[in-house]
C-alpha cells in the first residue's frame, strides 16, 4: 500500500504516512494487531470490487484467505451488483437513486479493492462493539454526506500553522497579531464561517454512528457529496483540512468580535456557540484518537468527554449512545436491548479505564485539578429518556480543584 503526491491522483492510492510517521513503533503494532483480529472474525466481511469488471460481491476473509487484504469504508446500497457470499443476489438494501450513482461511480474508479460499507456488510447479527474495530483499522474513510457538491471545495484554504484547536481566548481582546491575523483571512475568505455553518447544519454530522466514522480511522476520512457523481474525485475535502478551516475560523471569529464595525460581532455572536461546540467535537475527537495509542492523559480525557456532553447527535434505539463511542475506548460489551443494562455496564467499564488516571494531577488554563469518581447522577440516567448525546455525558467527566501544592 502507498500513496500518491499528485493531487489529482489521491483517490487511487492509499496514504499510509500515519503508519510510517510513528518513532515509537506504537501506532503500527495497534494497527496489525487490530487487523489481524478483524481478519479472523467470522463477523467481519467486506465487497470486493474485482479489476474486470465482473459482478462485486461480498467476501469473509476469516473463511477465504485469497481475500485477506486491506479495508478501507464507505456508505452503500447495491442490490443487483452484488453478490453474496454464497454467490447469490445481496438482498436489498434501501438507498436513494442519485446516492446510489456516486456510491457505483465510486467503486467502478477502483476496480481489484476491498471495502466495508455499513449498510451491506453489517448484519442482524454483527456484534455492535466490532464497529469501532473495524472503523480503528480504515487507511482511509471516505464518508458520503449530504450536502451541496460545491460546498465542499471552497473549504480548501491556506494552512494554518497552530498547533492546538484553541490557544486563546477568542472571548478576549487579542493580541494585535493575532488580530491582524484574523483580519486578513476574513478578507480574504469571507464566507468561510458561513459555509462552514452550512456545513455543520448537514444531517450527517447529527448521527450518533458517524461519531466513531469521523474519529477513529488511522489515516484520512474524505467527505463527499453523496449526490455527486460526477466531480467526487475533486470535490472532496477530508477531516484534517476541514479542522484547518476551523483554526483559520477562530481567528476571524476573534477578530469579528473585537471589531465593533458594521455590526461584526453581533452577526458573529448568532453563530458562535454552536459553531465552536461543532468544531470541538469534531477536533476533540481526532485528538484524542491520535494520542489514545501513546498515553492516556487526564486532559484529553476531559477534553473529549466534555465534547460528548455538548454533543447534539441522536439515535433512534438508545443502546447506540453506549455502542456509538465503544470503539474510541476499546470496550467490549456484547449487543444487549436493555438501554439500561448497557449503560451500567459501559459505567463500569469506564471507571476501570479512569481508575489509572485518578491520582494524575493536571493543569488547566492555569489551574490544577483531579479527576473524580462519576457524579451520582450518571449512574440514574435512563438511556431512553435522553434527548441527544449531551444528556447521556453530562455527568460522566468531573474533576475537582487540587490545592495540595498552594501551601
Amino acid at each position: 500500500m502507498t500513496y500518491d503526491t499528485d493531487e489529482d491522483d489521491r483517490f487511487t492510492k492509499l496514504d499510509i504516512r500515519c503508519l510510517e510517521d510513528d518513532d515509537s513503533g506504537r501506532r503500527k503494532c495497534f494497527f496489525e494487531k487490530g487487523l489481524s483480529a478483524l481478519l479472523i472474525d467470522k463477523h467481519f466481511v467486506l465487497l470486493y470490487v474485482p479489476k474486470d469488471g465482473a459482478k462485486m460481491r461480498i467476501i469473509r476473509p476469516e473463511s477465504d484467505p485469497y481475500h485477506r487484504e486491506q479495508n478501507l469504508h464507505l456508505w452503500e446500497e447495491i442490490g443487483d451488483y452484488v453478490d453474496d457470499e454464497h454467490d447469490q443476489p445481496t438482498a436489498p438494501v434501501s438507498m436513494r437513486p442519485e446516492k446510489r450513482a456516486t456510491l457505483l461511480a465510486l467503486l467502478k474508479a477502483h476496480p481489484d479493492s476491498y471495502w466495508w460499507i455499513d449498510v451491506l456488510c453489517a448484519r442482524t447479527d454483527t456484534p455492535l462493539d466490532i464497529m469501532g474495530d473495524i472503523y480503528a483499522c480504515c487507511l482511509e474513510c471516505i464518508a458520503m454526506i449530504d450536502c451541496e457538491p460545491s460546498l465542499l471545495p471552497k473549504l480548501h484554504i491556506e494552512k494554518n500553522t497552530r498547533e492546538e484547536l484553541f490557544e486563546f481566548n477568542f472571548y478576549g481582546r487579542p493580541s494585535l497579531e493575532l488580530f491582524e491575523r484574523g483580519k486578513r483571512l476574513y478578507a480574504n475568505y469571507p464566507q468561510l464561517i458561513a459555509q462552514l455553518y452550512q456545513l455543520q447544519r448537514s444531517v450527517w454530522w447529527k448521527r450518533v454512528w458517524t461519531w466513531q466514522e469521523m474519529a477513529l480511522p488511522y489515516g484520512n476520512v474524505r467527505l463527499i457529496a453523496e449526490t455527486d457523481d460526477n466531480h467526487f474525485q475533486t470535490n472532496t475535502i477530508t477531516i484534517s483540512d476541514l479542522i484547518n478551516c476551523f483554526k483559520n475560523a477562530l481567528d476571524i471569529f476573534s477578530y469579528l468580535n473585537a471589531s465593533d464595525t458594521e455590526g461584526c460581532k453581533d452577526k458573529t455572536d448568532e453563530v458562535r456557540y454552536k459553531s465552536t461546540q461543532f468544531m470541538s467535537e469534531i477536533y476533540q475527537a481526532r485528538t484524542f484518537n491520535k494520542h489514545r495509542i501513546e498515553e492516556k492523559t487526564p486532559p484529553r480525557y476531559v477534553f473529549l468527554m466534555t465534547s460528548l456532553a455538548g454533543s447534539r447527535r441522536r439515535c433512534m434505539d438508545p443502546v447506540d449512545y453506549v455502542y456509538g463511542v465503544l470503539g474510541m475506548f476499546q470496550f467490549k460489551i456484547p449487543r444487549m436491548s436493555d438501554p439500561n443494562a448497557v449503560w451500567q455496564r459501559f459505567l463500569s467499564e469506564l471507571e476501570k479505564y479512569t481508575e489509572p488516571m485518578m491520582n494524575d494531577k493536571f493543569e488547566l488554563e492555569g489551574h490544577k485539578y483531579k479527576l473524580t469518581a462519576f457524579d451520582d447522577r450518571a449512574y440514574l440516567k435512563d438511556l431512553r429518556e435522553a434527548k441527544d448525546m449531551s444528556d447521556v455525558y453530562t455527568y460522566v467527566c468531573t474533576m475537582k480543584a487540587d490545592y495540595s501544592d498552594s501551601e
